[in-house]
């Protein structure tokens, strides 16, 4: 619940993007450590965080703590994800935001443009008081977002993802969260134990599998307005032995992707989706583009629709 104190917020002294730009920097400068409950898709999971920032750069470890014991490693170049039931190991670009339900926005500076900031309140979390902040959006193309954050470190200690119709589709809480000291040991730095039955499948850090394309015969005519280009990667679809574009694009809070490859009979096209993470499927000139994001439907359809091949 969300409890209006007008007068004791302004006492803060800052206003609610100082507060949102103080915990996206806290969030990836502070050494932290910390478990929190992640809901979403009528699912309940618990995951313990690691989080290091030093002159070597920037080091994260995610842990899930019920179901599949999976961990996500993340440093400045890679992004390793490690799965025992099936015995795989991903290695991808560390600039991927899919790995983490924490949604801490990119580019600040960006967010103002779609979306109104304001104080909402004030609460209590993991033991910490907190400043609410509320993300709406100005357009239906993107989502909203409430964010509970410590008024005492800055860091992020609970937020809900709000759809169209007002529904909280996806919600983070911290249960336990601690700064830790200088020169503190931290399990980020810890490496999993990795047998030969585990298979290694990467798509960064050098391997062919991902490289940069400058430029694209593939455009997009219409973008809804705030969202620009990230990157314009050529990869290779590991089982089928193709490559495969992929478009990234961010409005500074959300993103998403657009994939195109060759169409096959297994890729049917319409709608897709699941919980916040909606997708739609465009059959075009013999290949299949597919746009998907944590968006409302709307976005991803009107995107798609819009991929020409000159």
């Amino acid at each position: 619940m969300i409890l209006l104190v007008p007068g004791t917020l302004l006492a803060t002294e800052k206003t609610a993007m100082e507060w949102i730009h103080s915990m996206s920097e806290a969030m990836r400068n502070l050494n932290y450590r910390g478990h929190f409950v992640y809901m979403h898709d009528n699912q309940l999971e618990s995951m313990s965080i690691s989080h290091m920032k030093d002159a070597s750069g920037e080091r994260e470890r995610l842990l899930s703590l019920n179901g599949e014991a999976r961990e996500v490693i993340r440093d400045d170049q890679n992004l390793t994800c490690i799965w025992p039931s099936s015995r795989k190991v991903v290695v991808d670009s560390s600039h991927k935001n899919t790995y983490s339900p924490l949604l801490i926005p990119g580019d600040i500076s960006k967010i103002s443009h779609s979306y109104d900031i304001s104080l909402a309140g004030q609460g209590r979390i993991a033991g910490y008081p907190a400043v609410v902040v509320q993300i709406s959006p100005k357009d239906e193309f993107r989502y909203g977002l409430v964010f509970w954050i410590s008024q005492e470190n800055n860091l992020m200690l609970k937020s809900n993802l709000i759809n169209e119709r007002n529904e909280v589709v996806e919600q983070v809480m911290f249960t336990s969260l601690e700064l830790l000291k200088a020169g503190e040991a931290l399990d980020a730095n810890a490496t999993p134990v990795i047998d030969d039955s585990f298979t290694m499948v990467r798509y960064h850090s050098g391997d062919a599998a991902e490289k940069t394309v400058a430029t694209s015969s593939w455009k997009i005519s219409h973008l809804p307005e705030g969202f620009k280009p990230v990157s314009v990667l050529e990869r290779l679809n590991m089982e089928s032995g193709e490559f495969f574009h992929q478009m990234v694009y961010s409005d500074g809070l959300a993103s998403l992707s657009v994939f195109i490859e060759k169409f096959t009979s297994q890729m049917p096209g319409g709608n897709k989706s699941m919980g916040a993470v909606n997708a739609f499927i465009r059959i075009i000139d013999g290949h299949s583009v597919t746009a998907i994001g944590e968006v409302p439907a709307i976005t991803v359809k009107t995107i798609a629709e819009s991929v020409v091949y000159p």
